[in-house]
């Protein structure tokens, strides 16, 4: 799929205390958030984009609060034709804690957690490992069937150890093919030189442009190609 240097309306910059106020119109009970979480800026960036562009199948590389805090804002405010979400989680117990608290909220009904374990990728660097591709191929067709992905959130695999900062490069190569036209991309952790060096080559690679705006709350933002004249907008 071709792509062009077209990035997602995002708004003027938030801090996260802006934010955290923003997502209190996503009320529930109390989410153990950690270092691990996205930052609050950054999920509304996410919720932004599911609401100006209506986007309703959804694939999210690393499950927790976000999965949470996502599948009630799309509960709350369904889009026309309902949504169905796939969070992918390489973690057995994480995966089955973010199941149970979603069940607990009634709000995971359009919602699968694909469990798929980390091991060597044709796409990953030398030493790294990346989704288990059988279980993610058999996990995004129990979620999504074939419909296309208008929203993937890279959040995951884990890249913060030394020697793990291309981890998530692999995302954009496997799964490009199945993102629909105007579709958004966002990476998580951009202030880290391991995701920073995973943007560069996914510009390269594709044509996007990424919006690294550090007022993005610390995610990078793109916009896929829109088919036809006058389709989308950047």
């Amino acid at each position: 799929m071709a792509a062009t240097s077209s990035s997602t309306p995002t708004g003027r910059g938030f801090s996260d205390a802006a934010a955290m106020h923003a997502l209190t119109a996503l009320s529930g009970p109390y989410l153990p958030w950690g270092s691990g979480a996205m930052r609050p800026a950054g999920l509304v960036t996410v919720c932004n984009d599911i609401v100006l562009n209506e986007r309703r199948r959804i694939v999210e590389l690393g499950s927790g609060i976000s999965t949470v805090l996502l599948a009630r804002l799309m509960t709350q405010r369904p889009p026309h034709g309902g949504f169905l979400m796939a969070s992918v989680e390489h973690d057995p117990l994480w995966a089955r804690w973010v199941r149970a608290q979603l069940d607990r909220e009634g709000v995971g009904a359009d919602v699968t957690i694909v469990q798929a374990p980390l091991l060597p990728h044709p796409r990953a660097e030398s030493g790294m490992s990346w989704y288990d591709e059988a279980a993610l191929a058999q996990g995004l067709g129990e979620a999504l069937g074939t419909d296309p992905i208008d929203l993937l959130l890279v959040d995951g695999p884990p890249a913060h150890a030394a020697g793990h900062g291309l981890s998530r490069y692999p995302a954009l190569p496997v799964l490009e093919s199945r993102l629909t036209p105007g579709a958004t991309v966002v990476l998580d952790d951009v202030e880290r030189p391991g995701e920073q060096e995973v943007l560069r080559r996914w510009e390269q690679e594709t044509g996007l442009a990424f919006d690294r705006s550090l007022e993005s709350g610390g995610v990078a933002v793109a916009r896929m190609a829109a088919e036809g004249p006058g389709g989308g907008h950047g």
